[in-house]
């Protein structure tokens, strides 16, 4: 079996370019627009994938056309599809995403048949689950179903807890490693913001999550592991798309993590991966090679 199983959503990405973003109740024009596999579930996959990793991905898709696109694309990268599953109840799930000319953007996301990712669903990948030796898993799929992948994995266990919602104190207890971003640990934590490191940490060590790593999208990443905390900077590159780039660094934790690397070097390597993946335009197709993360490694 796979050595890397990841749990959660895919989705068709309807991509839109346009000069900024709207503010309620205003109509803008794009200039170009793109339908690109996307979920932050199978794009962690594709990341993991790229980056030399053996993935299989447990998810859930509608039998239509833009679930035929998100299996194809998911096989093309090497990903294992076996409990890929298909709904006859819900279409595909579906993420509506406007990216302006300096890279940000602002994402929409209706999950259709993610939603159907099923207790009974992740009972039947059990297997996959057992012998991973590291599930990734994220917030686009029902939480109740997060948990039961989590009770059933007997290896290393990531959550990226995204979008932010509501956890419980137990399932939290159950995660090795935490990835949230600033927004996502102030929702954990109920914080309004942050105003320093001080207070990412802070927050971070209050979760009673084993290890938190916080990214900070240009400013790298913060490791927070048993009392000991380490800031990680990110490469300065030149951004054009941040679509799916904490989902880079999540693919590519999981990925060096089940191959044993220790946590300091997995992050430095991780934050490459990610600031490399903005310098292209969509989500999965930007994740980088492992060739290209090694080349940027030996030019700084």
């Amino acid at each position: 079996m796979e050595k890397i199983a990841v749990v959660g959503s895919a989705n068709l990405d309807l991509v839109v370019s346009v000069n900024h973003l709207p503010s309620p109740g205003e109509t803008i024009l794009g200039s170009s627009f793109d339908k690109i596999p996307g979920g932050k579930g199978a794009n962690q996959a594709v990341a993991a994938s790229k980056l030399g990793g053996q993935v299989s991905f447990i998810g859930c898709i509608g039998s239509d056309q833009e679930g035929k696109i998100i299996r194809e694309n998911l096989e093309n990268a090497n990903v294992d599809c076996e409990f890929l599953f298909s709904s006859s109840k819900m279409p595909t799930g579906i993420a509506m995403i406007g990216v302006d000319k300096d890279g940000n953007n602002s994402i929409i996301v209706n999950p259709g048949a993610n939603s159907d990712l099923s207790h009974e669903k992740i009972d039947k990948a059990s297997a996959a689950l057992e012998s991973a030796k590291v599930v990734l898993l994220q917030l686009e799929i029902p939480v109740s179903s997060v948990e039961a992948a989590i009770d059933r994995a007997k290896g290393i266990t990531i959550l990226n807890p995204a979008p932010s919602t509501n956890l419980s104190s137990g399932l939290l207890e159950k995660v090795d490693v935490l990835i949230p971003n600033q927004v996502e640990l102030a929702h954990l934590s109920n914080k309004k913001t942050f105003h320093d490191i001080d207070e990412v940490e802070d927050a971070a060590e209050g979760l009673g999550v084993e290890t938190v790593i916080t990214t900070l999208g240009s400013k790298g990443a913060l490791i927070v592991s048993n009392g000991v905390s380490e800031l990680v900077p990110s490469p300065a590159v030149e951004s054009v798309d941040t679509t799916g780039a904490g989902d880079s660094f999540c693919g590519s934790v999981a990925e060096l993590l089940s191959r044993g690397l220790d946590l300091s070097e997995t992050v430095k390597r991780s934050v490459v991966a990610a600031a490399l993946s903005t310098t292209k335009h969509g989500a999965q197709n930007s994740m980088p090679e492992i060739s290209e993360v090694d080349s940027f490694l030996k030019q700084i």
